[in-house]
């Protein structure tokens, strides 16, 4: 079961990441210029732009929900 969690974990984060990338490329390929495409991406990516920061939270979620069971199996595996 460790191994299966290890997995999702680590392809869960990997969607994630690339979702990201895709929509920063989308942000890129719709803007009229670079300029703007990335103003668009410093907007939406901003520390200060608290929507963002809760939506990767959510995208994340079940990456960190398992990895906090695995290590609660961990632990109790070794008590």
């Amino acid at each position: 079961m460790d191994t299966a969690l290890k997995w999702f974990i680590n392809g869960w984060v990997a969607l994630a990441v690339l979702v990201n990338v895709v929509a920063v490329a989308g942000l890129f390929i719709g803007a009229p210029t670079f300029w703007a495409g990335w103003t668009r991406v410093r907007e939406t990516y901003s520390p200060f732009n608290i929507y963002n920061i809760f939506m990767e939270l959510v995208i994340l979620s079940p990456a960190i929900g398992a990895a906090y069971w695995r290590n609660r199996r961990r632990a109790a595996r070794s008590n």
